[in-house]
């Protein structure tokens, strides 16, 4: 047989079905890929787009309304205190921001702010005329806007208590008071004056509420332990010196345990010291 009439078979690439699967995971993963960048295309526009909405002059703040009735507190000096403390608009402004501005006024105890929409803010302020005042060293009569601090409206006080002391002690002070008032309200006594020295020195002046003749007299406090100090004077005074307020001058708390007692205008024994009324 000649060599010119053998038929020889065709030869044709085939491709192998690794390579069509690797094809198709290809396309695959493309998809995703640009899913994916659209999402964070779409977050970036809806970010910018609500930023451009709060920073721009849409949802303004227009009126300031108090929705309860003032009876002591002038209502115009709500309200400005309100516009002033106001930064941002309806959407972003810090309510609690305003609040804390409106409870630096003399006279208010508690405010709440709330939105209104679309374009207010709704004040509801709770009023006291139970106040102490704060009093620097430097400049006693000085009449600033952190001079007064607002009591509950419950405390029915004869006087308003004083706070005395440095400037940068303002917040020591207020905190002080706020712990021992409660202790000295439960014995029957009321303050009428918290003094803080330079050098570290508390004293506190009270009045005995329940005796017939007025009994005011002078705790000498010391350095430090000032309310652990108060409060074993409130219970040994509930217990033995109640009926004797109008004798006492002055205490001094500065011992261990127990105090000293000065008494007013006494000829014979001017101190008495009451450590066995000093247990917790």
């Amino acid at each position: 047989m000649s060599t010119d009439t053998i038929d020889l078979p065709e030869i044709r690439p085939v491709s192998g079905p690794q390579e069509t699967s690797e094809k198709t995971g290809d396309g695959t993963d493309q998809r995703k890929g640009w899913k994916v960048i659209a999402a964070l295309v779409l977050l970036l526009v809806s970010a910018l787009a609500v930023d451009q909405i709060i920073r721009s002059g849409y949802f303004t703040i227009e009126r300031v309304m108090i929705s309860n009735r003032v009876q002591h507190v002038d209502q115009g000096i709500v309200e400005r205190t309100a516009w002033r403390s106001i930064h941002g608009n309806y959407l972003n402004v810090d309510l609690s921001q305003v609040e804390k501005a409106l409870e630096t006024l003399p006279g208010i105890y508690q405010a709440m702010v709330r939105r209104v929409w679309p374009d207010a803010l709704e004040l509801q302020v709770v009023e006291t005329q139970a106040m102490a005042r704060f009093q620097t060293l430097q400049n006693p009569n000085e009449s600033a806007p952190d001079s007064y601090i607002n009591l509950a409206p419950g405390q029915a006080l004869r006087a308003s208590p004083v706070l005395r002391g440095p400037k940068e002690q303002r917040e020591t002070l207020v905190d002080t008071f706020f712990s021992v008032m409660p202790l000295l309200q439960e014995a029957g006594l009321e303050p009428l004056e918290l003094f803080v020295s330079k050098a570290g020195r508390w004293t506190l002046e009270v009045r005995a509420e329940g005796s017939l003749v007025p009994a005011r007299f002078e705790l000498l406090l010391g350095r430090d332990g000032v309310v652990e100090k108060v409060d074993r004077f409130t219970r040994s005074f509930t217990i033995a010196l109640g009926d004797k307020a109008d004798r006492i001058d002055k205490v001094d708390m500065r011992y261990a345990s127990g105090f000293a007692v000065q008494w007013e205008q006494e000829n014979t024994e001017t101190a008495v010291q009451l450590a066995g009324l000093s247990g917790s």
